[in-house]
């Protein structure tokens, strides 16, 4: 998903007063219809005594299989063609909905979507069309997408990467330190070399990862 992207709907939506819904879909990777033959062996609890060496044949996809997001993502966008819907071009993740003077714009990331359009009727007809076929939880308007709070006003529309950044600093265990401010040195190349390796990489390239996240709306960091 494209921050851009986002930023252009949200800017979109506070200059129009468009009303702007946050859906979640319950156990989204259920819903996902598998194209490749998968084989799984048989759940522990729910062995056959009389064939324990058989296998499952998978016909839909379950979490925690790889294929489950794409048969998800397959499932779903099909069904926003079937209704209606054109993806962009420029970033999947952005269905449009243009039928007369109706407009719809839904943003999906994963399990997540959020929706807005310019007439309330061809909404309400949509989320009802939704629920039909999928499990959907309606969570209200935007509040919190994508690591950013969502504050609605009445001069416009504040996002604020305050919940992530507190997150992202218990998974830091740093959420008890004192602020302090820590500059890096101008002349890197002067700083002592570390010798020892990390003990865990994966966990400081994560951090790295939210850190540059969190830089989508705080560029001063």
């Amino acid at each position: 998903m494209r921050s851009a992207t986002v930023r252009m709907v949200l800017h979109i939506v506070t200059v129009m007063e468009w009303e702007v819904k946050q859906m979640d879909v319950k156990n989204a990777f259920l819903h996902g219809d598998l194209t490749e033959t998968v084989y799984m062996l048989q759940p522990a609890g729910f062995v056959d005594k009389n064939n324990p060496t058989n296998v499952c044949h998978l016909h839909k996809a379950l979490c925690g299989l790889k294929q489950a997001p794409r048969a998800w993502f397959d499932k779903f966008s099909n069904y926003l063609l079937e209704f209606g819907f054109c993806c962009s071009i420029k970033d999947p993740s952005l269905f449009i909905y243009i039928k007369g003077n109706d407009l719809i714009l839904l943003r999906l990331y994963v399990d997540d979507m959020v929706l807005t359009g310019n007439n309330s009727a061809t909404l309400a007809k949509l989320l009802e069309d939704l629920n039909t076929h999928f499990r959907m939880k309606d969570l209200g308007q935007m509040h919190y997408f994508l690591g950013r709070q969502a504050h609605f006003h009445e001069n416009g529309l504040f996002l604020s990467p305050q919940k992530y950044a507190e997150d992202l600093l218990t998974v830091a265990a740093m959420d008890e330190c004192s602020p302090m401010p820590t500059p890096l040195p101008l002349q890197l190349h002067k700083v002592p070399h570390q010798e020892e390796l990390f003990s865990n990489p994966t966990y400081f390239r994560s951090l790295e990862g939210k850190l540059k996240y969190l830089t989508l709306t705080r560029p001063d960091l």
